[in-house]
């Protein structure tokens, strides 16, 4: 049994020393991000081992990494900071002021296509409100929001755990997209023999647009005969518009091309949509700081306008007169 309570000994250096040093995999990385020096680091830990009863870092020669329990304790200490964080905006609401910082996360389709307008205006309503933001894939996303490197995540439908909250915010539908002419797209559809001679574009494994168009194309009798993997949906795009092949990507992805007549869009002839939810993923026991709230607010009031100008957009493609097929 441990002499000294953990209690005693939880302060906010040690609760940061632990998340740091997970997300630096290092006690010299998390020692400089806490701002100490590295004995006194070695100290803290050494205080926070006696008390827990048991090894909470196991050190090689690449650098340090959590045990089990270590986890454990990282995770509760990150839940502390983020009730302390929110502590102070509160307090600073209270007296009239608004301040504080997020760490905004995003998937690519969130992220390049939604999220720069609702930065726009949410840096208007709330200009002492510091933003930073990170995007990647939805997979790394959600490992990145378990690691604490951010707060919020704007993803596409995925499988989660417990231990993530996923509230949707916007309905999407991943539509199929091609050079105008290239296929025999009549009224928005397109009968799925005729992608049985098409390369088919796609993005990462971890994205969630891919995973949710991959569950569709499983159950297609004829397949695409070539996939190529790209690392992003402007690459998809140019090589779409390059007439390499076809993709299936979000609405909010295509509308500004598929509105200039540089891409033509298609749904797949006696299928139904293929639809899912965007979503704001956070940590199921974080509380919302006010400033967090008010980005979400800010993002569910500006994603119904992007909403509005997508579906226009694929409604407008689907009633274009039918372009040739090319020989």
């Amino acid at each position: 049994m441990a002499d000294t309570s953990l209690g005693l000994l939880w302060d906010s250096t040690r609760l940061r020393l632990l998340v740091e040093l997970e997300r630096g995999g290092s006690l010299s990385a998390a020692a400089r991000a806490v701002g100490i020096g590295q004995p006194t680091a070695s100290e803290h830990l050494r205080l926070l081992e006696a008390a827990a009863g048991q090894r909470l870092v196991e050190r090689n020669g690449r650098g340090s990494r959590l045990t089990e329990a270590g986890r454990l304790l990282t995770a509760r200490a990150r839940e502390a900071l983020a009730s302390l964080a929110a502590g102070e905006e509160e307090l600073s609401a209270l007296a009239g002021l608004e301040a504080g910082t997020i760490h905004i996360g995003a998937s690519t389709t969130p992220g390049v296509y939604l999220l720069p307008d609702t930065l726009g205006c949410f840096r208007r309503d709330h200009p002492n409100v510091v933003v930073e933001v990170e995007i990647t894939s939805t997979g790394e996303m959600i490992e990145r929001l378990l690691a604490g490197r951010v707060q919020l995540a704007l993803v596409g439908e995925t499988q989660v755990d417990d231990r993530i909250e996923l509230t949707p915010f916007l309905s999407d539908e991943i539509v199929g997209i091609a050079r105008p002419g290239l296929l025999p797209i009549r009224d928005g559809k397109l009968k799925q023999a005729a992608l049985a001679e098409q390369t088919l574009l796609v993005r990462e494994a971890s994205s969630s647009t891919r995973q949710v168009a991959d569950r569709t194309l499983r159950e297609l009798r004829t397949g695409p005969a070539r996939v190529w993997e790209l690392d992003s949906s402007e690459a998809i795009k140019r090589a779409a518009r390059e007439g390499l092949g076809v993709a299936f990507l979000s609405r909010y992805a295509v509308a500004e091309e598929i509105e200039r007549g540089e891409l033509a869009s298609f749904r797949l002839a006696g299928k139904p949509r293929i639809e899912r939810s965007l979503c704001i993923a956070r940590l199921a026991r974080r509380p919302l700081t006010p400033s967090e709230r008010g980005f979400i607010a800010t993002l569910t009031r500006c994603c119904a306008k992007n909403a509005e100008f997508a579906a226009a957009c694929i409604k407008a493609d689907a009633h274009a007169a039918p372009a040739q097929v090319q020989a």
